[in-house]
């Protein structure tokens, strides 16, 4: 009957249930995993507005888990927002350039794909903030990152049917750009579907041009 009465967190053969630490400040969590017997290791996560900082966000093993002691428990906590200076990324590889931010505690924003006859494909050409900008953690980077050189000429891709999210996608990677956009009511299509475009489909053009696009819209738009 012993077996049934202990705490939840106490087992037998050196064996413990690991308690819930989510939540917990990390100084606290790593006290009451040492007293049943673990090691610990924090990893820092970048800071993150929806996290209390230097609390637990995860951990590995789960919580609840029966572990043996001695055995390291691996701590997810939340960073604290800083103060970080923007280092240089231009030429850098995009691998290399992730990382770095990583290790920073930041995170990306978006990238932007360019042909550019100067940048190596796959390497950074702008940054936004720039080099040298002191900024606090919670900032996002935007890069923009090379196609290497520009083709001969650009093909005009098919767009009718498809959403203005999915046609936009294909506009930047045929290296041609977004025109001007403009709305149509048209209640029977699905909403934000591409009805028009102002280049035919398969032509080929010598230089970046742009494609307006005509989208549907559920609702008459008043003028």
């Amino acid at each position: 009957m012993d077996n049934f009465i202990l705490p939840a967190y106490v087992g037998f053969n050196n064996e413990h249930y690991l308690p819930d630490m989510r939540g917990e400040q990390i100084e606290k969590a790593k006290y009451e995993l040492k007293s049943l017997g673990f090691k610990t290791e924090v990893i820092v996560a970048p800071y993150d507005e929806a996290n209390t900082p230097l609390t637990v966000t995860k951990m590995f093993p789960r919580a609840f888990t029966k572990v043996k002691e001695g055995r390291t428990i691996k701590l997810t906590m939340a960073g604290k927002e800083e103060n970080l200076v923007i280092p240089n990324l231009l030429n850098m590889s995009l691998r290399n350039a992730l990382l770095m931010i990583t290790r920073m505690g930041m995170s990306l924003d978006t990238t932007i794909h360019e042909y550019d006859n100067d940048v190596k494909s796959d390497h950074v050409t702008f940054q936004v903030p720039r080099e040298g900008k002191t900024v606090k953690s919670s900032t996002k980077i935007i890069l923009g990152v090379s196609k290497g050189s520009p083709p001969d000429y650009y093909i005009v891709p098919d767009l009718v049917n498809l959403s203005i999210d999915r046609g936009k996608d294909l506009i930047h990677k045929s290296g041609l750009r977004v025109g001007k956009i403009e709305y149509e009511y048209q209640p029977q299509l699905l909403n934000n579907t591409i009805i028009d475009q102002s280049m035919t489909p398969g032509l080929r053009v010598s230089f970046p041009a742009s494609i307006n696009l005509i989208i549907t819209n559920d609702r008459i738009i008043e003028e």
